[in-house]
């Protein structure tokens, strides 16, 4: 059974975290990556070495923006690309020390946002929230 209500207010949750973010973006994104380009940080830092086409269903965009993507991480010194030793047809895409800092950049605004999101409930229910997602995700 859908729940519409329920479904709203994930949207409203992930649009105040998305305002929040963009808020903020001046006193942290110095490497100029962008919502899409934090997308694919922390998807790195969640996914370790990862393939160009498994990097693309994750973030679920198509192979030529991550292509377009990818190249200028690089060029941002925050992800490097290497050929796979399993197969030479496929590219591995990781995170560099460099992207690394950011994604903790990144990571601690996105916590001190939710924070703030989440200022009106108790710490118990932070608690019963992340074992919550926890189950979800």
């Amino acid at each position: 059974m859908q729940d519409i209500d329920l479904a709203l207010l994930i949207d409203r949750f992930m649009r105040k975290i998305h305002s929040g973010l963009q808020e903020r973006a001046p006193g942290f994104d110095r490497e100029a990556v962008g919502p899409g380009g934090g997308i694919v940080l922390m998807t790195l830092a969640d996914a370790g070495r990862i393939s160009l086409k498994e990097l693309t269903k994750r973030v679920a965009r198509d192979k030529s923006q991550m292509t377009r993507m990818i190249r200028s991480l690089e060029n941002k010194g925050l992800v490097r690309r290497e050929v796979s030793a399993d197969d030479g047809r496929v590219s591995l895409i990781f995170l560099t020390p460099k992207g690394s800092e950011v994604v903790g950049e990144l990571m601690r605004t996105v916590a001190e946002v939710v924070a703030e999101i989440l200022e009106p409930i108790s710490e118990s229910e932070r608690k019963t929230l992340k074992g919550l997602l926890t189950k979800v995700v």
